[in-house]
């Protein structure tokens, strides 16, 4: 029975291995990814897939078998996710994807969907993952779990995960979770330190010059007024900022979003870490990530430029103009010159909003709020010269000036073009991100809002550890190599799919 069964499984086989089935999968055998570059388009599998030239050239045989299916099995066929990482480094080389391996290989074209999102979607890529595994059956034998793991039970599919408030781990990241603090109770509590010590000294000096007061007395004066003077320029600095409550304009997009928290290079972040979300932008660059940080000119973006054209009309127009610039630059360092350049007329669009001062307002402001402090670096060299003339040490308060000196300069340079209720749209934003909305996190937190995503490679890149010198284990692809032609990781369904043929 048993026997009879088999002869009847593999009748059935080589059925559906028809002549036109059978040259396109001998087209797929003969074909050399990469060309005169076969070598270099093993490198780049391996670095998508973190893992060693065996692994690679695994990986790359699942990839024809999985592009066999897209033509011939019949239906919408998605891949795993270590076979979709293929599929885009595969993407990335426009030359060879659109210009030899569609029309030679699989003489017809191929194009990658992405996932709409939401649970609908999801339930529609596990079944079509479903019906991608058996049909991998049907054609040639059971999938290797290594590369196609299997799908989840309709049971584990429903299960939902344990409830936490939304957007819980976004909150937790963004700085902004707080209301804008108006400030001015811990500037009383300064104001009435100085004031109990000032009288103190009056008292026990016989004297309301300050300036006359012994060594001891003026030095306990000056440590009071050091927090003082700070807390007082907050508070000009905070009143010059504009009324702290919100207005009723409203942010357009997370580039936007992006600028108000951290400026053009936050907002470069974002766009690209958009496109890279959307399937449109692939980073490209060899060694593990860290090592690669130390020269962000061999760090390459590669755009889809197909993909491109068809989401065109849907991208915002500051990610559109990242994509151009992208396609344009190469370089992930030329990009984010040229884009952070290109941004900076959105803040007179956020000025008009009320939310960004004006280049002469904030100067004023850096200019006033540093007042106090300069003030009273004044004072105390007053205090150093009578001081020398009446020669007494003075070594203590010099440092004690030098240090005011240091802390004022510090507040003159640094800009604060944010008004207060810029500061308030940037709170409301904060309560607002949805579960995994990465644009929104990282314009509000930096680059870390990646750390847990798909795209943590680029926060190493932006912004490496301090200290580190590249020197990583490790060479010739990203991750470390996971040994017998292995990659780690698993799931199916890795993206919307293709159609079938």
């Amino acid at each position: 029975m048993d026997l009879a069964m088999n002869e009847s499984e593999q009748a059935r086989r080589d059925a559906d291995w028809t002549a036109e089935r059978r040259e396109l999968w001998q087209r797929l055998r003969d074909y050399r990814f990469g060309g005169d570059r076969a070598e270099a388009f093993l490198d780049r599998v391996g670095h998508a897939l973190g893992c060693d030239r065996a692994g690679a050239e695994a990986a790359l045989e699942e990839y024809r078998r999985f592009c066999f299916l897209a033509v011939a099995a019949g239906h919408a066929v998605t891949p795993s996710v270590r076979i979709d990482k293929v599929w885009h480094a595969h993407l990335t080389d426009t030359r060879d994807y659109w210009g030899r391996f569609c029309p030679q290989a699989l003489q017809r074209e191929l194009h990658h969907t992405p996932s709409l999102g939401g649970q609908a979607e999801d339930a529609r890529h596990q079944e079509q993952y479903r019906q991608t595994l058996a049909s991998y059956a049907d054609f040639f034998d059971e999938p290797p779990p290594l590369w196609w793991p299997p799908p989840p039970s309709p049971a584990q599919a429903q299960a939902r995960p344990r409830a936490e408030p939304a957007g819980a781990r976004e909150r937790l990241l963004s700085p902004w979770q707080s209301p804008p603090r108006g400030g001015y109770l811990a500037l009383s509590l300064a104001s009435g330190a100085v004031g109990l010590i000032y009288l103190t000294c009056v008292r026990a000096q016989e004297t309301f010059n300050p300036l006359d007061f012994g060594g001891g007395g003026f030095l306990a004066l000056y440590l009071a007024m050091l927090p003082w003077a700070y807390l007082a320029g907050t508070a000009i600095k905070r009143a010059l900022r504009g009324p702290n409550r919100r207005n009723q304009a409203q942010v357009e997009d997370e580039v936007e979003l992006a600028y108000l928290a951290g400026g053009p290079e936050r907002a470069v972040d974002v766009a690209l870490v958009e496109l890279m979300r959307r399937d449109l932008l692939a980073l490209d660059y060899n060694g593990a990530p860290l090592r690669a940080a130390e020269r962000l000119d061999r760090v390459w973006l590669r755009v889809d430029a197909a993909r491109l054209r068809a989401q065109a009309a849907q991208l915002p127009a500051p990610v559109l103009a990242a994509a151009e610039t992208a396609q344009r630059e190469q370089s992930l360092s030329l990009t984010v010159i040229a884009l952070a350049r290109a941004y900076e007329p959105m803040a007179e669009r956020l000025r008009r909003k009320g939310w960004w001062l004006s280049e002469s307002a904030d100067l004023r402001l850096r200019q006033l709020g540093s007042a106090p402090l300069l003030a009273l670096a004044a004072l105390g060299g007053l205090k150093i010269w009578i001081g020398l003339g009446r020669d007494r040490p003075v070594g203590f308060l010099v440092v004690l000036v030098g240090l005011t000196l240091i802390v004022a300069m510090a507040r003159l340079l640094r800009q604060q073009q944010r008004t207060r209720a810029g500061e308030w749209a940037l709170h409301d934003a904060s309560g607002r991100i949805a579960p995994g909305d990465l644009a929104a996190q990282v314009a509000l937190s930096g680059t870390v809002g990646l750390y847990g995503s798909g795209f943590a490679d680029y926060h190493i890149l932006r912004t490496p550890p301090s200290g580190s010198s590249g020197g990583d284990s490790g060479s010739g692809s990203s991750g470390g190599d996971s040994g017998g032609g292995g990659c780690g990781g698993g799931g199916g369904g890795g993206c919307g799919g293709c159609g079938g043929g």
